[in-house]
């Protein structure tokens, strides 16, 4: 799984934080710009298209995610909290608005190690001895960018004023640290790839990218060669004097 890839690219991608300017406080009597997204399966199982419409400038980088939250078994919830985790199934920040619009393609599944195509958690299900329930839906989540500027939220309200225009409050939102970012959301079910193995079978060309569990010893093979000392000499010449040391 990406979970910690996730933390440090994802989270950090999508949340930018920004500090307020003086002039942003009268965008609330200008004109909202709305944003909206859709997204529909693809052409192949376990890819879906995102696209959107919105007001905002040619060239704004938007970065959207697809996450799955997975929800502890109810055997283990008695002794752990029960909050879910996620999972990050796929990410794309390679979508421009061009004309108003935007479009990505996203794909769910990824090829585990024996070829057959599983989400991203589930190739790290067995070693990591994770049961968990997957949420039927998944997320899909589109920000702006992580670019050279830290401050694209900020950047992006400037341009939208000098059109006398402001961003549509409900598409921001803040961390619990207070900082502000730009997100918008949409549902939608999305079906698991079928499993063809038990998950609990894995085989060591499975872990460690090939090299198996390193930290196991594997056994001996049996030594073909008798290397007792003979119960009789098979000699008649006289004894060395080393021989009597034994």
């Amino acid at each position: 799984m990406r979970w910690v890839e996730f933390l440090s690219i994802g989270v950090a991608g999508l949340l930018v934080s920004c500090t307020l300017l003086p002039s942003i406080n009268r965008s609330s009597a200008l004109p909202s710009v709305q944003t909206e997204m859709s997204v529909k399966p693809g052409s192949e199982p376990g890819r879906y298209e995102a696209s959107g419409k919105t007001a905002f400038p040619d060239r704004t980088a938007l970065r959207v995610a697809a996450i799955r939250y997975l929800y502890p078994n109810a055997q283990r919830s008695k002794a752990q909290e029960s909050r879910p985790t996620y999972s990050i199934l796929a990410y794309n920040d390679s979508a421009i608005v061009e004309n108003g619009t935007w479009n990505v393609s996203l794909s769910l599944w990824q090829t585990a190690p024996d070829g057959q195509p599983l989400e991203t958690w589930q190739i790290t299900q067995a070693p990591l001895n994770l049961q968990v329930k997957p949420d039927p839906a998944v997320v899909f989540i589109a920000t702006l960018a992580p670019g050279i500027k830290v401050d694209a939220l900020q950047s992006l309200e400037q341009q939208l004023l000098s059109k006398n225009q402001a961003l549509d409050p409900s598409v921001v939102s803040r961390t619990v640290n207070g900082d502000r970012f730009l997100q918008v959301m949409q549902t939608v079910d999305a079906a698991l790839p079928t499993r063809k193995q038990d998950p609990t079978s894995v085989i060591s060309d499975d872990l460690n990218g090939g090299w198996g569990n390193r930290f196991l010893m594997p056994d001996e093979p049996p030594n073909p060669n008798n290397l007792e000392f003979p119960a009789n000499r098979r000699t008649n010449a006289a004894p060395r004097e080393r021989e009597y040391l034994r």
